[in-house]
């Protein structure tokens, strides 16, 4: 009697051992939802139409997305836009890009908001603001062809564009064509949300270039409070005759 009543207990306590580890792995594999503003510094397009910072957001795969948007004020301007977060069960860096409503984006200080809601059963909530210091950007884009001169050396467009509460300072275009490398550089232009487009001479103390296709690189560099910004474009050009 005495050792049936033992084995029963036994059994009772394997029972509720496997009960309990049951609930634990439940509760180790539950997703908690998370949103947070990361960034403390954002960037603006050079025409100001848009702002970049980034977030972190947290949820599972399984939930459906029910609003995911980010909203930026400052003053004089105003955006809002959707994001897509990354939902893996893990907590994931998202960029998101805010298209201005009101006004155009500036430097300056900004409030961004972004909200994430999902349907679990009944919908979670998470929300989160944060301070933002914007900064501004430059854009310089290679053309994709470049002309071959005379003398060996080539020539290739590169179009900047800065915002207006900036000061260009010029920049460089390097050109490999598979045997030798050259260097051309590029003064300031003007800083007023339009693209400029500037000629620059790219010569090899190597020999002369040949047609057919290259590797080119440019950066293109402004200042704005004491800070220097800079952009990087790089791409396969075709270098023609001229």
């Amino acid at each position: 009697m005495g050792s049936s009543s033992a084995r029963r207990l036994i059994l009772a306590g394997l029972v509720g051992l496997l009960v309990t580890g049951g609930a634990q792995v439940a509760q180790a594999h539950r997703t908690e939802l998370s949103l947070e503003i990361i960034s403390d510094q954002a960037s603006i397009t050079p025409d100001g139409r848009s702002m970049r910072f980034n977030l972190t957001t947290r949820c599972d795969r399984k939930w459906t997305i029910v609003e995911a948007t980010v909203s930026v004020s400052q003053v004089g301007a105003s955006g809002a836009g959707p994001f897509t977060p990354s939902c893996n069960r893990l907590t994931n860096v998202v960029v998101v890009d805010v298209p201005v409503v009101n006004g155009t984006f500036h430097t300056g200080p900004a409030e961004a908001t972004a909200v994430l809601v999902v349907g679990q059963g009944p919908n979670k909530r998470a929300e989160d603001t944060g301070a933002l210091r914007v900064r501004p950007s430059v854009s310089g884009l290679l053309a994709d062809q470049a002309t071959l001169e005379s003398d060996g050396a080539v020539r290739i467009d590169v179009t900047v564009t800065c915002p207006m509460s900036a000061v260009g300072r010029g920049g460089e275009v390097r050109i490999y064509d598979g045997r030798i490398v050259g260097t051309g550089t590029f003064g300031p232009t003007p800083c007023d949300a339009l693209p400029h487009t500037v000629s620059v001479r790219v010569a090899s103390s190597d020999g002369s270039f040949q047609v057919g296709s290259a590797e080119a690189s440019a950066f293109a560099g402004i200042e704005e409070g004491g800070d220097f910004i800079s952009s990087f474009d790089l791409r396969t050009i075709q270098i023609v005759d001229g």
